[in-house]
């Protein structure tokens, strides 16, 4: 018996050995863990200005890919270590103050362990890419198609990183972060943000080899949009490029006049209602094809109008403004324009596009002068110049600007990208770079104003936004937007004459009346009560799931207007919850935006989001500029 009770004895021992050495090996993991986690979290936090040092320091690329291996390693181990732990742990919810923590310790060790073997395998793709940036000489022309062929012989790596990424995400759907103690939950509320950015980079990847033409040469259209006469989706289409792209590679580029498009022996569609009834136009024509603001469906239209007019296959429209241009231009330029005596710069962008409009320089010496043909010449000159200097000269430091240039391009709208490929569609949608009207689950608001008097006067149109809304406990909203417009040239008109006319210079076209068809998008199911200010009555009517108003008014030089306009809708506030999209029109300079918010009586505390809101006795108000969309939310 007592031979029997050392034998227990020195079990027991052995055991608290072999228990006290795995906790002591699952400790020294779980702190180098912890600062691996540190440092992977310091690096997706540096976005693109982290990936600029890693170009100029390969060294960078070769510490962060060793950080990630040791992290899975380490994750490995603990997952190994604690394995008897994790069994139990899921039933100890009960245990106080630190209850759901051990809840959750399966899940995130398995989120922790997925998103490491996500990242390892992502960078083993990736790797090959960042030392070509690093190593190869400037320009796309060698850079373009080297990191094309990169990137599609690194996809098994990448679909491995999806299917991680993937596990990853099913590991966070099971963890209530709410019982979380407040350091783990704060790790896993960074994890949320880096999300969808992960998402877009394995989309972006997945899709980026096709789209440059890796399996099969690609057609784009490029709409270069003019904001001085505002259009639905940024602005009049001016010009219109084509680019084909094989293998990374831009291997044709052409410009032309919006105009000289047209095959008016062709078919065309009847124009919207407004265009036919403002500006008289009996047939829709690829200038005037984004009338909706809806980009994927004025992009469709394009495309369909350019492939029957001129027979050339399409894959793609990019739309550009001169915003867009003048961030490209801080990147690359100046641009030396072969032709041109002077530089393009972004100070002189606006000036040398109005000089050349009005005296172009003609195409070949001595040729008679035919002003309408080439009053958009420097336009397109400058767009092939861009693009030269880009295949020839971007450095892989430049290359690193020139994204995050893109990304606020995009962002702010000034870039708008359609592909008639339902994958790359989708991931366009998601990052929200493809200027569609964006669903809301809440209340929605889009203001669009539509140039329809033949000329260019936008710039000199202010204009703000005011928008109120009063919310009751049964769910009702009731809203009122105030629209204001003023036209700054103070010099009078002698008559407001709505013409095609181009006049004596393009400062003219500028300081002409504004004819203003506006379209107010709304949910669906809004109920307009009244409307004052415009010069027409009210057409109501359905489009992209919104309810659309549309009205138009005659602003004439040095006065001002104000557009005033009541609706309201069910919009079920019983859930103690209130959101608003706010999205802006493409083309459009940041506008003053002011956003009121009455709560229903009786509310309680109010959490808001973003934080620069501001909730006096029951009001909640956000004032700031329209730069790109804005979401608010406000709980109660």
């Amino acid at each position: 018996m007592r031979a029997v009770a050392i034998a227990a004895a020195l079990a027991l021992l052995v055991t608290g050995f072999a228990v006290a050495a795995r906790v002591r090996h699952l400790q020294d993991h779980a702190r180098s863990a912890q600062i691996g986690l540190a440092q992977v979290d310091s690096a997706l936090e540096g976005g693109l200005d982290r990936m600029g040092r890693m170009l100029q320091n390969q060294d960078e690329i070769v510490a962060l890919h060793a950080t990630v291996l040791t992290l899975q390693h380490d994750l490995d181990a603990m997952e190994h270590l604690a394995r008897p732990f994790l069994a139990i742990s899921r039933h100890m919810g009960w245990v106080p103050w630190v209850g759901g923590d051990l809840k959750a310790a399966p899940g995130l060790l398995e989120l922790a362990r997925q998103t490491s073997e996500m990242l390892a395998s992502l960078l083993d793709g990736l790797v090959p890419v960042l030392e070509r940036l690093n190593q190869e000489g400037p320009g796309l022309r060698i850079l373009g198609p080297a990191v094309t062929e990169d990137i599609l012989n690194g996809q098994p790596h990448l679909h491995v990183a999806r299917s991680a990424f993937e596990q990853a995400s099913q590991a966070r759907l099971e963890i209530d972060e709410t019982a979380l103690s407040p350091r783990l939950a704060e790790m896993v509320a960074r994890y949320d943000r880096y999300t969808p950015s992960i998402a877009l980079a394995l989309d972006s990847l997945e899709l980026l080899p096709s789209l440059l033409g890796a399996l099969g040469p690609k057609n784009y259209l490029v709409l270069a949009q003019n904001s001085d006469e505002l259009r639905a989706t940024g602005g009049f289409i001016s010009g219109v490029g084509r680019l084909r792209v094989d293998r990374g590679q831009i291997i044709d580029v052409t410009f032309q006049d919006s105009y000289t498009v047209d095959n008016l022996a062709k078919s065309h569609p009847v124009a919207p209602d407004p265009l036919r009834q403002y500006m008289k136009a009996g047939m829709l024509v690829l200038r005037d094809a984004n009338w909706w603001p809806d980009f994927p469906s004025s992009a469709r239209m394009v495309v369909d109008l350019y492939k029957q007019d001129t027979g050339y296959p399409v894959d793609g429209v990019v739309a550009v403004d001169v915003v867009a241009l003048e961030l490209l231009i801080a990147v690359l330029g100046p641009i030396e324009v072969p032709g041109y005596p002077d530089p393009v710069s972004t100070g002189n962008l606006h000036a040398k596009l109005m000089q050349y409009w009005q005296a172009p320089i003609l195409v070949a010496p001595g040729e008679a002068t035919d002003w309408w043909s080439h009053r958009k010449d420097l336009a397109a000159d400058l767009l092939v110049a861009l693009l030269q200097k880009a295949m020839d000269q971007l450095s892989s430091e430049d290359l690193v600007t020139l994204a995050k240039s893109l990304a606020t391009a995009l962002t702010q709208h000034h870039i708008q990208v359609y592909v008639d490929d339902p994958a790359a569609e989708a991931l366009l949608h998601r990052a929200k770079w493809d200027g569609a009207l964006r669903a809301a689950a809440g209340d929605y608001l889009m203001v669009v104003d539509s140039n329809v008097g033949f000329n260019k006067v936008n710039p000199n149109i202010e204009q703000t936004i005011d928008y109120e809304v009063v919310l009751d406990v049964s769910g009702l909203a009731v809203s009122n937007l105030t629209l204001t417009y003023h036209h700054k040239v103070d010099r009078p008109t002698p008559a407001c004459i709505h013409e095609p006319r181009y006049g004596d210079s393009y400062l003219d076209l500028m300081e002409r009346c504004y004819w203003d068809y506006l379209r107010i998008y709304l949910p669906a199911g809004s109920e307009l009560v009244s409307l004052a200010g415009s010069d027409s009555a009210p057409i109501v009517y359905s489009e992209a799931g919104c309810t659309v108003i549309g009205t138009a008014f005659l602003l004439e030089t040095g006065q001002s207007r104000t557009v005033s306009l009541m609706y309201r809708r069910p919009i079920g506030t019983s859930q103690g919850g209130y959101t608003l999209l706010v999205q802006k029109q493409p083309g459009t300079t940041p506008l003053p935006l002011r956003i009121g918010v009455e709560l229903p009586s009786g509310s309680g505390a109010v959490v808001t989001k973003p934080d620069s809101i501001i909730t006096v006795e029951g009001r909640a108000v956000w004032q700031g500029a329209l730069a790109q969309d804005i979401e608010i939310e406000v709980e109660w």
